[in-house]
């Protein structure tokens, strides 16, 4: 522990010597102390700190969220749904929370802000509070897709086949369905949806491509994140022309075919003007979407929510291209899961659950934020005709993101070969084989 945690009691004196006299009673009083600080009955437990306040977002590896108090039901939210903004999204989920407390008074339900990920975010923090400090764990805690698996396999999560009816099971998109499945159990209920689209602006291009061939041949700028670390982009054209992930044993695996196919698609916009060399420069989809925003580009591959939170005058959303008449987009979402070592009263989570999982609010809350629906019932309460058949082609071709894991093995490889093709540091049959030879070793 740092001094920080436990100021020094130490005192020093300073002065003259006392005489020995004097000192008698000095030393018979510290030896009584002495003898009642090794008194089992008096000595106090020893205990991890705990911070005595929390900050709306935790940016800290160490647990430090105070042990929840008798009858209080604890959330992890991240930004995103934060019931204290002033947004349509923040109304519904304060509200959610005022008739939850009305029905269940004998709760008090308390949500606490998470960043999205990094130290100190939903999956770090789980992670550390449930071997640190178990006690401080949330009955609820949302997180994303993504993260799931790797929180289920670490035991942090509760299975969720016994806990809460299916009730809303059949009502799921496809895409949705998946979220919260790990090697055949439920960890999780879908909460919102996310997929990467295209975004394009209807008076340069009325007509967008519809193969990833045709937007790499016109000479109009595509913004995505080049230099994204997860290669979330290129992954995408590589499942699309064919490419799998995993192979039967589910260790990761770069195919040599549709890698070829994938690298031949960046190299024909790079040709043609499609992938600018300024693209590069971005590695996240903000960078994207704010470039796109500053009329820089006809088109942007950004994620759904981004257009969807906005909806800007003058720009509409579609489906991925597809390759060779197959469309594929990638998707994520978050995930409403309960801690494997909460500690707070499990029918009370369980009220807690079901009462946030309610797919009327769960399609208000999708819609009201920004997000894709994750129930058809959400989709078919889409009342723009446009919009609804849009956000329809999206959803039934959305597949998962691969796993954290996954992702962490391929991307790296990916991502260096696309900048070296969108640069023009490599021809795109050489960028192939250096990938393919980085991913054996």
């Amino acid at each position: 522990m740092t001094d920080s945690f436990f100021p020094s009691t130490q005192k020093k004196f300073y002065g003259k010597q006392p005489c020995l006299i004097l000192l008698i009673p000095v030393l018979l009083m510290f030896f009584l102390a002495s003898c009642q600080a090794q008194n089992p009955t008096s000595a106090s437990t020893q205990s991890i700190p705990q911070a005595a306040s929390s900050t709306p977002v935790n940016t800290s590896s160490t647990p430090t969220a105070v042990s929840p108090e008798a009858n209080t039901l604890v959330i992890w939210l991240p930004p995103q749904f934060d019931p204290e903004t002033n947004t349509p999204a923040a109304v519904l989920i304060q509200s959610r929370l005022n008739s939850f407390q009305k029905k269940y008074p004998q709760w008090t339900v308390v949500v606490r802000l998470k960043a999205v990920d990094g130290r100190g975010g939903l999956l770090d923090s789980l992670a550390n509070t449930s071997m640190a400090a178990p006690e401080a764990l949330p009955a609820l805690v949302a997180l994303q897709s993504q993260d799931l698996e790797s929180a289920a396999l670490k035991g942090l999560l509760l299975p969720l086949d016994e806990k809460i009816e299916s009730s809303a099971g059949n009502d799921r998109l496809p895409y949705a369905a998946q979220m919260g499945m790990v090697q055949g159990k439920n960890f999780g209920i879908p909460l919102a949806g996310d997929a990467l689209v295209l975004v394009y602006h209807p008076l340069q291009s009325p007509y967008p491509p519809s193969s990833w061939q045709e937007l790499s041949s016109q000479r109009k700028p595509v913004i995505f994140p080049a230099a994204d670390p997860d290669s979330i982009v290129v992954t995408t054209i590589y499942q699309a022309a064919g490419g799998n992930l995993l192979n039967q044993n589910n260790p990761p695996v770069l195919e040599a075919a549709p890698l070829q196919k994938s690298f031949a698609i960046l190299n024909n916009g790079t040709q043609s003007g499609a992938f600018p060399i300024w693209i590069s420069q971005y590695s996240t989809f903000t960078d994207a979407w704010n470039a796109y925003a500053h009329q820089t580009s006809a088109y942007a591959i950004v994620w759904s929510s981004q257009y969807l939170h906005d909806q800007p005058v003058g720009s509409e959303m579609t489906t991925l291209p597809a390759f060779n008449s197959k469309q594929i987009t990638l998707a994520r979402g978050w995930v409403w899961c309960i801690p494997a070592m909460n500690k707070q009263p499990q029918d009370a989570v369980t009220y807690l659950l079901e009462y946030f999982s309610d797919p009327d609010f769960i399609n208000d809350l999708d819609q009201a934020a920004g997000f894709l629906p994750v129930n058809t019932s959400g989709l078919d309460a889409i009342t723009d005709a446009q919009l609804n058949q849009t956000i329809t082609k999206i959803t039934s071709s959305a597949q998962l993101l691969p796993t954290s894991s996954t992702i962490n093995t391929i991307s790296p490889i990916l991502e260096n070969s696309t900048i070296q093709i969108i640069k023009k540091q490599a021809y795109y049959q050489q960028a192939v084989d250096q990938a393919l030879n980085l991913f054996k070793k």
